[in-house]
């Protein structure tokens, strides 16, 4: 089971560099749906970080295939107190009890951020961009639709989306 995924941003140039220099890492470049600017690349190999200027979550759910293709959506929480995150979590298991019955889902992830700051990311990765939209006009996103604007229980969320550019 992956434990870590690394990311770090930039352009298409320097971020493909990373693959001839860690040809035994599992990494993924993603491309930004809305820019050719800020690709993202991960590194989904659960080794030690190599980025310079890396951002670190810790997988604390996955559910259906670990399959990294397709269409990628991030959705970032954060949460005033560990209460709040309590609370986030059971209506996550929600969601994750449906998991199973997403059409085109290739892989539903919890993550936290290892930094002082009380974020989480909601990964989910589709086989098509129009799986993952009826998947979030659907019922079993539901239990999610609170999170989504700052409130009592939410500092602020915000989402990107990304394409799979390369992987080696």
């Amino acid at each position: 089971m992956l434990k870590k995924i690394q990311a770090t941003f930039g352009s298409q140039d320097i971020l493909t560099s990373y693959f001839d220099r860690e040809p035994q890492r599992n990494l993924l470049l993603l491309r930004p749906a809305e820019s050719t600017n800020d690709f993202q690349l991960l590194d989904v190999s659960d080794q030690k970080n190599f980025f310079n200027s890396p951002i670190s979550y810790s997988v604390r759910q996955h559910l259906g295939k670990q399959e990294f293709s397709g269409f990628f959506n991030f959705m970032y929480f954060t949460f005033p107190s560990e209460d709040a995150v309590k609370v986030f979590q059971s209506q996550f298991d929600r969601v994750g009890n449906q998991a199973a019955g997403f059409i085109g889902l290739n892989g539903l992830f919890l993550l936290r951020l290892d930094a002082p700051q009380i974020q989480f990311v909601v990964l989910s990765i589709w086989q098509r961009e129009a799986d993952y939209f009826n998947w979030r006009n659907s019922q079993d996103f539901s239990p999610l639709l609170p999170y989504l604007q700052a409130g009592p229980n939410i500092q602020q969320f915000h989402q990107t989306t990304y394409t799979l550019e390369q992987t080696n």
